[in-house]
């Protein structure tokens, strides 16, 4: 694996239920052909603000249950970090993926733990954790699929509005690789223009604009023969 580890900013919005605390993530994905489009888009940046190590892994049931209902279970560790994410089914708008989340960060020694099957993560009392005990019961969980991803990140202004351009080189576990540009937004007002934006720094790059139409996690059920 290339990410040796050393040692994302969503709206809020609160709805009726389990939790009461689901967060709603906007957010234009791109995929890039090749490592030549991803070093193209490095040398736009210029020099990269912050570059961040991800090792990932997603749970569910054996059966799936989770899935079934259009949602994924997410634990990261970061540099500094670990996330816990629960994430539901998105609806797209052209480029941009719009999903409910709900996220909470815990200690990177944790979140090593439980990716490396030494804690079990429906012990834990956070958020996600609870929304899974309350909708579905004390689920006997799986770590489905394990990847690493490189993430290197840019402030870029847009109009107004100051956002943060994430380029991720991620591996999977058949040792494949993959490289997106990602972004979240605000609110859906700002799509249209983002987009003219991005299409405009892809054309002068001559790169190809495309959506990234498949998550993370499907795609690592499709490297590792589980989909």
């Amino acid at each position: 694996m290339y990410c040796v580890m050393p040692v994302r900013a969503v709206l809020i919005v609160f709805r009726m239920g389990p939790t009461g605390n689901i967060s709603r993530e906007i957010e234009i994905k791109l995929r890039l052909e090749s490592f030549a489009d991803y070093l193209k888009l490095l040398g736009f940046f210029g020099e990269i603000e912050n570059e961040d190590c991800h090792v990932t892994g997603y749970f569910d049931t054996e059966d799936r249950i989770l899935a079934a209902d259009g949602w994924a279970l997410r634990v990261r560790a970061e540099n500094a970090r670990g996330l816990i994410t629960l994430k539901g089914r998105s609806s797209r708008t052209g480029i941009t993926a719009i999903r409910d989340e709900i996220e909470a960060e815990i200690p990177r020694s944790q979140a090593l733990e439980i990716l490396g099957l030494q804690r079990d993560l429906m012990t834990l009392s956070h958020p996600p954790v609870d929304f899974v005990k309350e909708s579905w019961g004390d689920l006997a969980l799986t770590k489905l699929v394990h990847l690493e991803n490189l993430r290197r990140k840019k402030s870029f202004r847009i109009a107004d509005h100051n956002y943060v351009l994430e380029l991720d080189k991620t591996e999977f576990s058949d040792g494949s690789v993959d490289y997106e540009l990602e972004l979240e937004l605000p609110d859906e007002s700002l799509i249209e223009t983002v987009e003219y934006k991005l299409r405009r720094i892809f054309d002068t790059l001559g790169i190809s604009f495309a959506a990234q139409s498949e998550s993370k996690l499907s795609r690592a059920l499709q490297r590792a023969g589980l989909e």
